[in-house]
């Protein structure tokens, strides 16, 4: 016999960690009265708010600040603990920039670290005025719930490399008939998709665009050579590129690139070995490139990538 639960008591899952980072900012502002609540991720010396429920401070997902300025800096240096009821008792705290920056009377935090050992970031909450001493008693709520936050983060990572090759079997069908490259409709697809996996866990991505001259290709290697000329950039950017890089054919002239969880630092190489394949092919085209802003989007970058190709154009032709 099957009994179905009331409809009262049916709970749906969370599709993924940023929805139960969500739903847990909503219960710690609620439950505990904090103006401010955030889950955020540090990357290369930035802080970087992933997701946040603000009633005081005009706090978006996506703000960046430098990560040694935060207190949250200061608790995982062990110069303070978790749940602070009042700011001023704690130097590190107090002292710290964004403490002044935002009227920070009591702060809580705790440090989300991944199964191995490094640290993605922290789950806090601002409030512009001090807490009682009893909120400490709060200390196990929040271990917990840091707990299962890490524990479906660290599943969604697993699940995600996963879910980008089943993507990418499915884009079969965007390809690019010359190159074998994606399409121009591949590449609108993936920029959306990963758009929304660096906004959901705070991830880097970088875009390079390649403008290829077909009319100068025309008169160095003589008749028509348009085609072989640009099957040979694709073949070579497939050598040099990663297999969870996107590579399209997105115009006639033109490839896009998006480096999906490349920090600033990896697209210099990149975009640097790419400048050496190809000019030792002697191929003649322009490359720009641009690293996606935490509070902005990949088309966004995207743009700033054609635009510095453009700028690029210009120069090499003065």
């Amino acid at each position: 016999m099957t009994t179905s639960a009331p409809t009262s008591l049916l709970l749906q899952p969370f599709h993924n960690f940023h929805a139960a980072t969500g739903a847990v900012l909503k219960f710690l502002q609620g439950h505990l009265g904090f103006d401010l609540c955030m889950v955020t991720r540090v990357k290369d010396e930035q802080w970087i708010v992933v997701n946040v429920e603000d009633q005081r401070y005009g706090m978006k997902a996506g703000a960046v600040f430098p990560w040694k300025n935060t207190l949250c800096y200061s608790m995982v240096m062990g110069q303070g603990g978790n749940i602070t009821p009042d700011v001023s008792t704690v130097e590190a705290y107090a002292k710290a920039p964004l403490t002044e920056q935002f009227n920070i009377a009591a702060y809580i935090s705790m440090p989300l670290f991944h199964g191995d050992g490094t640290l993605f970031g922290t789950l806090c909450a601002f409030h512009s005025e001090a807490k009682p001493a009893s909120m400490e008693a709060q200390q196990p709520l929040l271990k917990v719930m840091v707990q299962l936050l890490v524990s479906l983060l660290d599943s969604d990572l697993k699940l995600l490399q996963q879910k980008r090759q089943v993507e990418r079997s499915q884009a079969e069908c965007w390809r690019d008939e010359l190159t074998g490259l994606y399409n121009r409709q591949a590449w609108e697809h993936f920029l959306s998709v990963e758009d929304s996996r660096c906004h959901r866990y705070g991830r880097d991505a970088c875009l390079i665009n390649l403008q290829l001259d077909l009319q100068a290709a025309d008169i160095t290697y003589g008749e028509s050579p348009a085609e072989t000329w640009i099957k040979a950039i694709a073949q070579l950017l497939s050598s040099i590129l990663r297999e969870e890089d996107i590579i399209a054919r997105v115009a006639s002239n033109q490839v896009g690139i998006i480096a999906v969880e490349t920090e600033p630092e990896r697209l210099v190489r990149v975009v640097n070995r790419i400048k050496a394949e190809l000019k030792f092919a002697a191929f003649p085209l322009t490359i720009g490139s641009a690293v996606r802003d935490p509070s902005a989007t990949l088309g966004a970058a995207w743009h700033q990538a054609q635009m510095n190709c453009q700028a690029a154009s210009s120069s090499q032709a003065s």
